[in-house]
């Protein structure tokens, strides 16, 4: 499979040209982009990948909205829309090993020392309230300080001058904790910001496991084949040969700024934080670059997540409860879970597993395998009907959680809970559900009785 952005583009173009808009007329990048992308999602209900073509302040043309459509993602790793979630579970069972290439697209223009300036990248502003420009897309690129282990992340960046950014790490996360390393011993820790990249990239980057486990890799298995990787002009740091940008950056120790408001994935704008500082020490990319973004809060960015978000969660949860049938993320933090409960117990186990699996998991809702988790009124019935809150609900206080949260007290510091909404004792012996007879519903025939 191609590695690259453009020859997924031209996949779009050719299975589905509707799916593929360019915008000829000069667009502002202060909220217009993001006015566009909302108005088709919500006004004209249509998804396209958005090629800007005319970026006032900025020669490089942008693209955005790209990952907002589950059948483009599904195209991405070469499975049909229904296997998306199998299709991501192999590639984390059966890695493919990154290699390293001398050069590649990437490396066509290198810009060092004075010619490094981030005002030359489109300055986007993607929501009211915002406190300044925000890179969207990047990709972090990083290694453990101590040892041979990678890391790979997207990690929001608000541009602060020529040379520097901000950036947000999240508590407790691989890169975070690199970071943390490198600090301890008073050394910058050595990153490369990745801009521009074939989605199966970008859902291999979001992989959620253990720090050991190599996002690259499971990048490759996406792929078919090896993720080719050139090293950085100012450090070790590998990157991918076929994208389009590539920052290269040291994040400082010991210096932190002010950060936000911006308005992220909840839906919120969440306020000033001071966050770790970025400095850039050179920047690469091809000579007719095309600089990605991702609008944020939309399809396009919480579409990317929730395929990598649901497959690990399923992984964790058939560890321990083999019989799991589906697990869906409908909605920031919330996690729905159907399973063939055999034994009593195995829901609250499932709530447990989803709970320690992912970060982010602040509610998790546990429901029989006759019930469609992807139908969320099929959920809140099961809640409704075979539910007592006072013997299904569990509360766990005093845990790690996201600190984009708005409803917590400290950043990241939080409660999360678990509703049990299977039958009990168990679904065979639980109050019978009506149905119409089976052999009437095979016989009925919608055609025989309406024009």
């Amino acid at each position: 499979m191609a590695q690259d952005l453009r020859s997924f583009l031209d996949l779009i173009k050719r299975r589905k040209p509707e799916e593929f808009q360019i915008v000829s007329k000069e667009v502002d990048p202060a909220y217009e982009l993001t006015a566009l992308v909302v108005k088709l999602e919500r006004e004209g209900r249509r998804r396209p990948v958005l090629l800007f073509e005319r970026v006032k302040g900025s020669k490089f043309p942008v693209l955005t909205n790209l990952h907002a459509s589950r059948s483009r993602l599904a195209a991405a790793m070469g499975a049909a829309p229904e296997e998306t979630q199998r299709a991501y579970l192999r590639a984390m069972e059966k890695p493919i090993a990154p290699k390293v290439v001398r050069t590649g697209p990437v490396k066509e223009v290198v810009l060092t020392g004075d010619r490094v300036d981030l005002g030359a990248l489109p300055q986007i502003l993607h929501h009211e309230g915002d406190a300044g420009a925000y890179v969207t897309a990047a990709i972090s690129f990083a290694k453990d300080p101590t040892a041979d282990v990678w890391n790979c992340a997207y990690n929001r960046l608000q541009i602060k001058g020529r040379d520097t950014t901000s950036i947000h790490l999240t508590t407790g996360k691989h890169l975070w904790e690199f970071h943390r390393i490198a600090e301890a011993r008073g050394v910058p820790l050595p990153v490369a910001l990745v801009v521009g990249v074939h989605p199966a990239i970008a859902l291999g980057a979001l992989a959620i496991g253990s720090i050991d486990e190599d996002e690259r890799a499971i990048m490759g298995a996406l792929l078919g084949e090896p993720l080719e990787l050139v090293p950085c002009e100012t450090s070790d740091i590998l990157v991918p040969a076929h994208a389009e940008l590539v920052i290269e950056a040291e994040i400082l120790p010991h210096e932190r700024t002010a950060e936000g408001p911006f308005g992220e994935f909840t839906g919120y704008s969440l306020g000033e934080r001071q966050r770790e500082v970025v400095k850039v020490k050179a920047i690469t990319h091809r000579r007719d670059a095309i600089f990605q973004d991702i609008t944020v809060a939309h399809l396009d960015h919480l579409l990317l997540s929730t395929i990598p978000i649901e497959a690990n969660l399923y992984r964790a949860i058939r560890a321990m409860v083999p019989s799991v049938k589906a697990v869906r993320v409908p909605g920031p933090f919330t996690c729905y879970v159907s399973l063939e409960q055999r034994v009593p117990g195995q829901a609250k186990n499932a709530i447990l597993a989803a709970l320690g699996a992912d970060l982010y998991v602040k509610r998790v809702v546990v429901v029989d395998e006759d019930v469609d988790v992807f139908d969320d009124r099929q959920v809140t019935w099961a809640i409704a009907t075979r539910c007592q809150p006072d013997r299904d609900i569990t509360v766990i206080t005093n845990a790690r959680g996201s600190d984009l949260d708005p409803s917590t007290r400290e950043d990241g510091y939080t409660a999360k809970w678990g509703v049990d909404a299977t039958a009990k004792p168990s679904l065979a012996a639980y109050t019978p559900r009506h149905r119409v007879p089976p052999a009437v519903w095979q016989r009925i025939n919608l055609k025989d009785f309406l024009p």
